[in-house]
């Protein structure tokens, strides 16, 4: 159990979002609701354009699969760009 808190830790670390017992914590979401509105995405300085593409169920918040699918692409896209 000990390892497993330690992994989930470092991973944090390294995406800075986690799952932690079925939450979505990320420092962009001010308001701890476990989803980031755009103004919180904004103010974390994500990109505003983005937010949109994030946004896959259009409910204006982007919670942890989204910002999981969103970061994922992202990083791929960069891989490719090789950036």
């Amino acid at each position: 159990m000990r390892t497993t808190v330690i992994a989930l830790a470092l991973a944090a670390c390294a995406t800075g979002a986690f799952a932690a017992e079925g939450r979505f914590i990320h420092p962009a979401d001010t308001s701890k609701d476990d989803r980031i509105e755009k103004a919180e995405w904004v103010a974390y300085k994500l990109p505003a354009a983005e937010f949109a593409k994030a946004d896959k169920d259009g409910d204006g918040k982007i919670n942890g699969p989204e910002f999981v699918a969103w970061d994922t692409a992202r990083k791929a896209k960069a891989g490719h760009d090789g950036h």
